[in-house]
């Protein structure tokens, strides 16, 4: 567990994860609105080689894509969602076919279920302004 004092450290965890994740490949992040799991999102993606100004929220797309020479990073957002539909669940679910594709999921209480692959849980607590609790399950040295 990390507690993060400012968007810096919250920043600096998520670029040492991008470069440390070995063979993770679906990030499922939770938290309420306003712990950081879009600060970290963004800073994660850059970390991966995707320019600072390409980031993006999906919240109203659901679904971004950012393509890297030899794998596609997908920031999935589900906010807006009351509950996920078939249709839209298996459409995430085919984005970890492609064994290069990191999925990285907003929200992600709001999956039914897990999805196959390597995983991560990140989750996020607003502790006041600046300060946030980060903590991985399974548990990582980072």
């Amino acid at each position: 567990m990390w507690i993060s004092k400012n968007t810096k450290e919250t920043e600096e965890i998520a670029s040492n994860l991008a470069r440390n994740k070995k063979n993770i490949r679906i990030f499922y992040l939770y938290g309420d609105l306003g712990s950081g799991k879009t600060t970290f999102t963004k800073s994660f993606v850059e970390a991966l080689g995707i320019e600072k100004f390409h980031v993006k929220s999906p919240t109203y797309t659901y679904i971004r894509e950012y393509k890297l020479a030899d794998k596609s990073i997908y920031h999935i957002d589900l906010y807006r969602l009351e509950e996920i539909d078939e249709l839209l669940f298996q459409e995430i679910e085919e984005l970890t076919e492609n064994p290069d594709n990191i999925l990285i999921i907003e929200w992600a209480d709001k999956l039914r279920e897990k999805l196959n692959g390597n995983s991560l849980e990140i989750f996020f607590k607003y502790i006041d302004e600046n300060q946030r609790e980060i903590k991985f399950n399974p548990k990582m040295q980072l």
